[in-house]
């Protein structure tokens, strides 16, 4: 019954975990997306060397905030927002909204993926089902055989390599 509740409780914070990560990628996807369509059509527009940059890093934030939430790794949401920053000084636009949702986002993806890497510790992992549980110990039941098969086998392989041809 205690595991139950154990798996009950970790089944909800993991459900936490993924959906606060498909937040923070919906919003990586539509500020970061946007900002790199309009930056690319820009470039193709003015075609100069400063707006292929400004692209360039758009698409970084947006890679790396991706990558940080589907990779589980601290690096990547760290990251983001220096590579969004520098998009912004780049661009001129300093006194922007997006940079501080962005660290936001990056500080709520460093909590969530240490609780995400705690729940992968736990028991159950991923899906904290009890019926998942009893069967992996029937699956690894099933693969250990008992002694006297394990002496029968033996036997057999000393006996087939004999080399005689006694049947013959």
């Amino acid at each position: 019954m205690e595991l139950e509740k154990e798996y009950s409780k970790n089944r909800l914070s993991i459900k936490r975990c993924n959906r606060c990560y498909n937040i923070i990628a919906i919003f990586y996807i539509l500020v970061f997306g946007v900002r790199t369509f309009l930056d690319i059509y820009s470039c193709f527009l003015g075609a100069s060397l400063l707006m292929l940059l400004i692209a360039f890093t758009s698409f970084a934030t947006l890679a790396t905030g991706f990558c940080g939430v589907y990779l589980h790794k601290n690096i990547y949401p760290i990251v983001a927002p220096l590579i969004g920053s520098l998009r912004d000084t780049f661009a001129g636009s300093v006194l922007d909204l997006v940079i501080p949702l962005c660290i936001l986002c990056s500080v709520v993806n460093i909590i969530v993926n240490k609780k995400y890497h705690w729940l992968e510790q736990q028991d159950g992992f991923p899906y904290f089902n009890e019926r998942f549980r009893v069967q992996e110990i029937d699956n690894s039941q099933w693969n250990i055989k008992d002694p006297y098969t394990q002496n029968y086998e033996e036997l057999k392989k000393q006996d087939n390599n004999n080399g005689q041809m006694d049947e013959l």
